[in-house]
């Protein structure tokens, strides 16, 4: 018996298509596995009850209509920009899973209050065959092709977010020039009054507040202060360590002059959808005084400012480009893997243009080294560590072989599928080349009509299925062929720009560093041992 032959036209034969998913093929279907998806917009005891609420709802709706809910998607979030829910993105990954089929929600705002955003969802959710139903408006996007529907409701849950945000915002405003707070988490120092109108001072976190205070007018800097609170064991206003950040924030804000300022920022939506803080015109912002008990003097509050903005200007002219501590953070010794630190003494030379000789110190903090510190020149280790990254990234298949010899990104088990896919394509390229020879032969009349459709139909069989093959082959390998392509071009990239590293300014070259390299290992002789980022397990 002869072989059906599949007939597959050049246009889908010559080109990677992925699938058509089409979600249509669902409607009517029963058991379809669904996720049902709930959000509230704050975690307030009374937004609990609505929780319950949606699911009930839902799962109600589910058995009548011959759905399976397998899964409650719950986000507690504001209406806008989906892509900040935790639990959004977790249904978007099963919908890629084939988890579930669909979502369903109680109602278009449920999802999100942004019509850009809603759209987003609701094609991406297209792309694997999969659907979205609001109840509430009985919208079901398989019946709604050209998303007229959709834009509208869309349209109206945002119209809604914009004139509820306006009237917190009329609020807002009015609480602020009546000298009200408008913060829920009040700055360290202080706590909200029992009616949460105002700060007032807490007794406790207070006394840390002027502890840091009067140290830094002593002459700690931020990183001693926080060295010292932690060694204490005093908490920061999370309840965690303290960083130099914390310490900075806290001298410098202008709260503990008993001074509050609102709409000082607003938050806008990017060309690219995400959300980005941007400062208003000052202007626009609130300042009020005197509105709750200040807890440093204007006089001590300007020095502290004065302080501050003298020693970022004395690190300013002190350090030129070429002498920063570029490796501070990436450096450590052979011996003990302690951290090394960059430092500076005076040059001993007295050279007007050296004034300083910069090098970096290993502490020996743990005790294992032979001696007590060890230093090296930083000038000729910053040179050593450059020269390295430029011929190391020079040698293209050194650095791919280093790449792909990491499990967590390239799957071993795959080397196999793509060695027998290229030998598949070497037979298509063959059959296409015969092809085209039978063609020509029967167009110069060589062979007759009936020996040139057997061989024909021979050639067009054997590459049917040899397309079929990669087909396959293609879809077991596309997230790896995803990532070569990824490979190849940050490899291009990066190769150009190790290239020219010799003639990158500090800030670029601290950039490369934190792209490429985790720790770099240095021994006293100055050989070094390098870990990649891309090169973790």
């Amino acid at each position: 018996m002869d072989r059906e032959i599949k007939y597959v036209p050049p246009l889908v034969s010559g080109n990677r298509f992925k699938e058509y998913n089409d979600q249509h093929k669902t409607l009517g279907k029963c058991n379809l596995d669904v996720g049902g998806y709930i959000r509230v917009s704050t975690a307030k005891e009374s937004q609990k009850s609505s929780i319950e609420n949606q699911k009930k709802i839902l799962k109600e709706w589910a058995s009548i209509n011959g759905y399976n809910l397998v899964r409650f998607y719950i986000d507690v979030k504001s209406g806008a920009y989906s892509y900040l829910r935790n639990e959004m993105q977790q249904l978007r990954e099963d919908i890629k899973k084939g988890i579930i089929n669909g979502v369903i929600s109680k109602e278009i705002a449920r999802t999100s209050r942004d019509i850009m955003d809603i759209l987003e969802l609701k094609r991406s959710l297209g792309d694997y065959g999969a659907f979205f139903i609001s109840l509430k408006e009985n919208y079901d996007s398989r019946t709604d092709d050209d998303e007229f529907l959709l834009v509208i409701h869309a349209g109206l849950a945002q119209k809604e977010r914009k004139t509820t945000a306006s009237r917190v915002k009329v609020t807002q405003l009015l609480k602020a020039k009546e000298g009200k707070t408008n913060v829920a988490s009040p700055a360290f120092g202080y706590m909200l009054t029992p009616d949460k109108q105002y700060l007032m001072v807490n007794d406790e976190t207070s006394k840390i507040y002027r502890l840091i205070v009067e140290k830094f007018l002593e002459g700690w800097g931020q990183l001693k202060i926080c060295k010292y609170l932690n060694s204490q064991g005093i908490p920061s206003k999370r309840g965690e360590k303290w960083h130099t950040n914390s310490i900075r924030t806290i001298l410098t804000n202008p709260v503990y002059l008993g001074i509050t300022i609102y709409n000082a920022t607003t938050m806008v939506r990017d060309s690219t959808g995400r959300q980005k803080r941007l400062v208003r015109p000052e202007s626009e912002w609130i300042i009020r005084h005197n509105t709750h008990e200040p807890l440093i003097t204007n006089e001590e509050y300007e020095k502290v400012q004065q302080i501050i903005n003298e020693r970022k200007e004395k690190d300013s002219k002190e350090w030129s480009c070429e002498k920063k501590y570029l490796l501070s953070g990436f450096l450590y010794c052979s011996v003990c893997n302690g951290k090394i630190y960059g430092g500076k003494q005076p040059s001993k030379a007295k050279n007007p243009k050296e004034p300083y000789y910069f090098y970096y110190v290993d502490q020996n903090r743990y005790g294992i080294c032979d001696t007590k510190s060890k230093y090296w020149d930083m000038g000729k280790v910053d040179s050593l560590v450059m020269e390295h990254l430029k011929n190391f990234f020079k040698d293209r298949e050194l650095l791919e072989e280093s790449i792909r010899a990491k499990q967590y990104l390239f799957d071993k088990k795959l080397i196999q599928e793509k060695k027998l896919r290229e030998e598949l394509q070497k037979s298509l390229d063959k059959i296409n080349v015969a092809i085209r020879k039978q063609q020509e032969a029967f167009e110069s009349e060589v062979i007759l009509i009936d020996e040139y459709k057997v061989r024909m139909s021979e050639l067009r069989e054997k590459k049917n299925e040899l397309i079929q093959k990669i087909d396959v082959l293609n879809k077991k390998l596309e997230k790896s062929d995803s990532i070569d392509i990824k490979l190849n071009t940050i490899l291009d990239k990066v190769i150009g720009l190790i290239e020219n590293l010799d003639k990158l300014d500090y800030n670029l070259k601290e950039v490369v560093l934190k792209k490429l390299v985790k720790r770099i290992f240095i021994s006293a002789d100055y050989s070094l041992k390098f870990d990649y980022t891309f090169e973790e397990d």
